[in-house]
Formats: structure tokens, C-alpha cells, sequence
């Protein structure tokens, strides 16, 4: 095919504006729509040890605030219904290990009641989670 001398060649241009305008809206939507995972709904301040190893993430985990409330595996659960709860969330997890995480003002008898509590329900495997202490400065 001959081209005509006189003939001018015609540049082909893509708006890329609406292409942006759809980028930006689904990323407006996903972030609209994003759930995020809260963690534990009771606050606790865990005591602090030297050796600290973080837990897995597939085993029980039971939160015991300062007032006695408690949360497993981030169900609000009482004493009264706290066995039937570990019941539950072990056949769910299929996990024999509960890792307790007690606030430091926490009373010692709660804590040994969810001891027992975890081994008539057949948990043998307890953990006591802790904060990593800081290393003191100074002294050798």
C-alpha cells in the first residue's frame, strides 16, 4: 500500500482518567469494607519474666483481668460456665494446651479454678503467658 505524501499521520492517545477513577474507588471500597481483628476484649498487665517465648497461635488462650473477667479465646466466660466453654473451644482447636494470661493483680484463685477447670476437661498442657522483661541496666 502507498501512502499519499500529503497525508499526516494521527497520534492515537489513551485517557487514562477514567482507568484511575475505577482504581481508586475499589480501593476506597476495599478500605471501607476491611474488617479487622480485635484481639482480646479485656485488658490485662501481664507480669513480666526473662525468658518469654511467644505463644503458638493454634492453642487455647484464656484472659483473666485484673477484676476476675475472663476470656477465652475471645468469649466472655464465667467459673459456672467456664468448663463447659474449654469443652467446646478444645474439640474446635483439637488443642490440649491453655495458655493463661492472668493480669499481675489477678487473684490466685481464679487462676488455680481454671487450672482445674482445664484438667477435668482434659487439657494437660498449661502455659502462663508473660511480658518480656526489659534487661536491667547496669550491674554485672
Amino acid at each position: 500500500m502507498a501512502r499519499n505524501k500529503g497525508s499526516k499521520m494521527t497520534e492515537l492517545t489513551m485517557d487514562m482518567t477514567p482507568m484511575i477513577d475505577c482504581v481508586f474507588q475499589l480501593l476506597i471500597f476495599f478500605m471501607v469494607t476491611t474488617v479487622f481483628a480485635v484481639q482480646s476484649g479485656l485488658k490485662v498487665d501481664l507480669p513480666q519474666a526473662s525468658t518469654s517465648d511467644a505463644p503458638p497461635e493454634k492453642d487455647l488462650s484464656i484472659t483473666i483481668s485484673e477484676k476476675g473477667e475472663m476470656d477465652l479465646n475471645g468469649t466472655l466466660v464465667t467459673l459456672d460456665n467456664l468448663e463447659e466453654q474449654l469443652r467446646i473451644q478444645k474439640d474446635i482447636f483439637g488443642s490440649k494446651v491453655l495458655i493463661i494470661k492472668a493480669d499481675k493483680k489477678s487473684l490466685h484463685g481464679i487462676v488455680v479454678d481454671v487450672m482445674d477447670a482445664a484438667k477435668i476437661v482434659g487439657i494437660d498442657q498449661l502455659a502462663i503467658a508473660t511480658d518480656e522483661e526489659e534487661p536491667k541496666n547496669g550491674g554485672s
